[in-house]
């Protein structure tokens, strides 16, 4: 496999940072229905769910 090739399947494997953003505000929603219904240990995990989409995206370059 030619290095170019190589690097284009890695860049194209890696979410863009709007898909990233996209993912970390939906994990945000989710985590305040299941607040608002009661189910607090639910929503604590879509809220590190969604520091983790909200990291990953900060890493990402803004040209992306």
């Amino acid at each position: 496999m030619s290095k170019r090739l190589s690097t284009r399947t890695r860049q194209s494997a890696e979410p863009s940072r709007q898909r990233l953003l996209d993912r970390y505000r939906q994990h945000l929603q989710f985590a305040e229905l299941k607040a608002s219904a009661g189910d607090r240990i639910d929503a604590e995990n879509d809220i590190q769910h969604a520091e983790h989409f909200f990291r990953s995206a900060a890493e990402q370059k803004d040209g992306d």
